[in-house]
């Protein structure tokens, strides 16, 4: 019985919990302008979105190809599986950074 009157207490707390308390209406929107931001800021997020949106694509291949370097007796094996996926990240870190840093030199070249 206290059990069920807990439960309801926390349930009735979490359903009013997402109820607006004042209802204050939100600013209108408002697009950026086109000098808002800094130009370094946009190479910045171009860079962020290069690597994290190649880091998927390097990771499977830093994978594959620690596991074909270990089966192939040209690197050891980990001594831990937790070990072998730093080293595969690391990897793949290195190459999404890469790709990165050649991206926003490749776009410093042809911008000059």
């Amino acid at each position: 019985m206290m059990h069920r009157r807990i439960a309801l207490l926390v349930l009735l707390f979490l359903v009013f919990s997402l109820l607006p308390i004042t209802g204050t209406p939100l600013a209108t929107y408002e697009p950026y302008e086109e000098n808002e931001f800094p130009l370094w800021t946009y190479k910045l997020r171009r860079g962020e979105i290069l690597f994290f949106g190649s880091l998927v694509i390097t990771m499977a291949v830093s994978s594959l190809a620690y596991n074909v370097a270990v089966s192939s007796n040209m690197i050891s094996e980990a001594s831990t599986p937790l070990n072998a996926l730093l080293i595969q990240g690391g990897i793949a870190s290195v190459l999404s950074l890469g790709i990165s840093v050649a991206d926003y030199i490749i776009g410093e070249v042809q911008a000059k």
